[in-house]
């Protein structure tokens, strides 16, 4: 009999319908695991713990904070046989956006039943964290530097009753006028820059800050990142071209620039905090690598 752990945000810790419905489509042909997350970057232990114990499968009742911290606990393992699943039930769900996975109990059943499963890449970023020691951790969606580092360092821990987008919205708009465009020098596999910018972003998933479609050409499962970098983007640019990014089309303006890369690395004379999918984690330089096929995911194939 598999085991399936289910690693469910801590806020709904208490939602007994989820888990009598989740228990209702499985069944009894599964070993079914509840585990609630308690504080920060709990998610990374849990998952890491429900792998060393026999589970075949981690699925996530979460949004993308949640699922990163997973993901990460799974690679921690070094089991590379374990296969990551996802009900979206967070905030922006921006990666389930681009796997095309529902928030569906019973499809997630069927999904498992017909080995649906494909192989991601995943990015690895080094970074300086907040104790100001080295250090790596894997993405699956987004990692980005300048006014999204900024807009997830302001939103940590902030009240979203006004939903995702608003919230975020609100966020990167009130963050504008307060930033400067940060000085940056970008090495990456065929590309070199060197100046100001508003935003440097390694997309591995289309979609970031609960909708946004900035990546357009971004595929889980090419082998590649896309790399939008922003240079001198204005207010009114990003306010202008906000709709088009709302339906993940590509911004027509001379400081956007889009390029596909295996690897980036960013330096920056001053610290500049690091969003990672929808999470602020640490700080500047860094270095960012795919790691191609190094994750088991259940999705539509």
């Amino acid at each position: 009999m598999s085991r399936i752990s289910f690693i469910i945000h801590g806020k709904h810790k208490h939602n007994n319908k989820l888990i009598s419905n989740i228990r209702n489509v499985f069944g009894t042909s599964y070993e079914i695991i509840f585990c609630f997350t308690e504080k920060p970057l709990h998610a990374i232990e849990l998952a890491k713990e429900a792998v060393l114990s026999g589970s075949k499968y981690i699925i996530g009742v979460c949004g993308d904070g949640t699922l990163n911290e997973i993901i990460n606990g799974v690679m921690l393992s070094g089991n590379k046989e374990v296969t990551v699943g996802l009900l979206p039930n967070g905030t922006g769900n921006d990666f389930a956006k681009t796997v095309n996975v529902q928030n569906d109990i019973g499809l997630l059943k069927k999904m498992i039943e017909s080995s649906s499963v494909k192989n991601l890449d995943l990015g690895l970023v080094t970074y300086t964290n907040t104790n100001g020691n080295r250090t790596q951790r894997y993405f699956d969606n987004i990692a980005d530097i300048g006014i999204g580092g900024f807009t997830a360092q302001k939103m940590a821990g902030s009240s979203k009753r006004l939903g995702a987008f608003i919230t975020f919205q609100w966020a990167i708009v009130s963050t504008f006028f307060a930033y400067k465009h940060q000085y940056a020098k970008i090495n990456a596999d065929d590309f070199t820059y060197e100046g100001k910018i508003l935003s440097c972003i390694a997309a591995n998933g289309k979609y970031f800050g609960a909708g946004l479609g900035i990546a357009p050409d971004a595929k889980p499962d090419d082998g590649l990142f896309e790399i939008v970098l922003a240079s001198e983007i204005s207010l009114w640019d990003y306010l202008k071209n906000l709709g088009k990014v709302r339906k993940c089309e590509k911004i027509n303006h001379p400081y956007m620039r889009y390029f596909t890369a295996k690897e980036i690395t960013i330096e920056t004379p001053e610290k500049l905090p690091v969003d990672m999918d929808g999470e602020f984690i640490g700080y500047s330089p860094i270095q960012i690598k795919m790691v191609p096929e190094a994750l088991k995911f259940i999705c539509p194939l």
